[in-house]
């Protein structure tokens, strides 16, 4: 019987190096959208709970179509905190595709803030600035490791 050595890389595993460590800025977007997003979903069912009410209690008054509207503006709030709560676990997560969806969200915010602003309502400036930091800090070379991002411009 003879014994040989194992030839190179054979009984070897590949580890692939460790995810970066997330960064305090995602780590606090991330709570927040938690946040925002289970304020959301409560929302939606208050308000769809009071629209219902509204639909079974004043069927025959004339503000009828307006209950309808609570009812349907609370489904939009429910979907709108179920996708909040889905990106902000991706943000948590270090999904690629949270890191995407943030930068578009925030840039459509930006764009908000300007109709705001243009439109003479001085409390666009506010989220102009902090929309405007938020989109900057998304293009820190360290975020945008964490979650695996190579394209693009870097801050």
């Amino acid at each position: 019987m003879s014994y040989s050595q194992p030839q190179p890389g054979w009984g070897q595993q590949y580890y692939p190096p460790p995810k970066p460590e997330r960064p305090l800025g995602i780590t606090i977007l991330a709570i927040l959208g938690f946040l925002s997003g289970i304020l959301a979903i409560l929302g939606g069912i208050l308000m769809a709970v009071v629209g219902s009410a509204f639909i079974v209690g004043i069927t025959k008054a004339p503000g009828f179509p307006l209950a309808g509207l609570f009812g349907a503006f609370g489904i939009v709030l429910i979907i709108a905190g179920l996708i909040e709560l889905v990106i902000s676990w991706g943000l948590w997560t270090g999904k690629g595709w949270a890191w995407w969806l943030g930068v578009i969200f925030t840039g459509l915010g930006l764009l908000f803030a300007l109709a705001s602003i243009v439109s003479r309502n001085l409390g666009g400036i506010v989220s102009l600035i902090i929309d405007g930091l938020i989109l900057y800090y998304f293009f820190k070379p360290h975020v945008k490791q964490y979650f695996g991002i190579t394209v693009g411009f870097s801050t």
